[in-house]
């Protein structure tokens, strides 16, 4: 007879599933039906979690101590800081995570979280069946860690992480700019994208936080002198957008991408400038430019008179040509 007031602790349940499974060696289902005896009900998704991917209770991870050097603010915190304003999350049952295509986003992000406060992750890759509308699935990368401890750490920077609450912290507005570069790096490698088309060369970084996504707009200009416009997407998202070559250089070289798809593109543009964009040009050439820009022209109507980029325009703007200007 079922016994349905009878409860146990979930390390007992778990303990009790585990027996079950090595003395009677079945599967889920079976097992439901033994603790269903003792009135225990549990998801499905737990017996297997616990049966097959060797996890444990929830209440054995939340009380893992964390590192003793954990409460200070590194480049790789604040990379972890700035991934979870975009594309990690912060769950109600203490749980860090990150669940993306890039192997090495994931990589990176597990390293980080390992290296500050001391803890093993949780590693697992899902198979994206192919369908109609993903004609080329992609596996995948799930990194996840489940901490009070790390959650409470994190959250003296940022109370919350979603995409309308998260907020640049005091702390990385103030610190150094390496720290500042692996705050904008996380936040690049979820939310960025770097684009070539002929002609034109982008980096954006895009937000539904539109006074979180102007800070870091000036930390761009303030910190690293890096030139931005600020717009939308069409759809409602604002949208930091850099186009210039010295802009552009900088980025890759202070800031960057861990995602090596968008590092490559970015360095293709670069070397695209290189060959067709500044070396390319006569003084005289540039001489007009700077004379239509002072006769009250835009960047890019120059860029259209010209038949060339309105970037190079912005670069011969701020190098020496400017002697030409009164």
């Amino acid at each position: 007879m079922k016994n349905k007031n009878y409860t146990l602790h979930p390390v007992e349940t778990y303990n009790l599933v585990m027996k079950i499974r090595k003395e009677k060696k079945c599967g889920v289902k079976k097992i439901k039906r033994y603790l269903n005896n003792f009135g225990i009900d549990i998801v499905d998704g737990t017996i297997k979690g616990w049966i097959y991917r060797n996890k444990k209770p929830f209440v054995l991870k939340i009380i893992k101590q964390i590192s003793k050097n954990s409460k200070k603010l590194t480049q790789e915190k604040a990379y972890i800081l700035g991934t979870l304003c975009g594309d990690g999350y912060v769950s109600t049952d203490y749980r860090i995570g990150l669940s993306v295509c890039d192997k090495e986003f994931a990589d990176y992000f597990q390293h980080c979280l390992e290296k500050i406060y001391g803890i093993k992750c949780s590693r697992t890759v899902r198979k994206i069946k192919y369908t109609p509308f993903c004609e080329n699935p992609k596996p995948q990368y799930i990194v996840s860690l489940v901490s009070k401890l790390v959650v409470k750490d994190l959250q003296r920077y940022s109370e919350s992480f979603k995409t309308k609450e998260w907020k640049v912290p005091i702390q990385i507005r103030e610190s150094p700019k390496e720290i500042q570069a692996g705050f904008i790096k996380g936040l690049a490698d979820s939310e960025g994208s770097a684009r070539y088309r002929k002609g034109h060369s982008e980096v954006s970084i895009c937000s539904g936080n539109v006074f979180s996504l102007k800070i870091i707009k000036n930390l761009l200009r303030d910190t690293f002198d890096i030139t931005s416009y600020f717009g939308d997407n069409g759809n409602g998202v604002s949208v930091i957008g850099i186009g210039n070559y010295i802009s552009l250089e900088k980025f890759y070289n202070e800031i960057g991408f861990i995602i090596k798809r968008k590092q490559d593109n970015l360095r293709k543009s670069l070397l695209s400038y290189k060959r067709k964009g500044i070396r390319r040009y006569s003084e005289n050439f540039k001489f007009q430019a700077m004379d239509l820009l002072n006769q009250g022209f835009k960047h890019r109507e120059i860029a259209k008179l010209l038949e060339t980029s309105h970037s190079n325009i912005y670069d011969w703007e701020k190098s020496h040509f400017q002697k030409f200007l009164p």
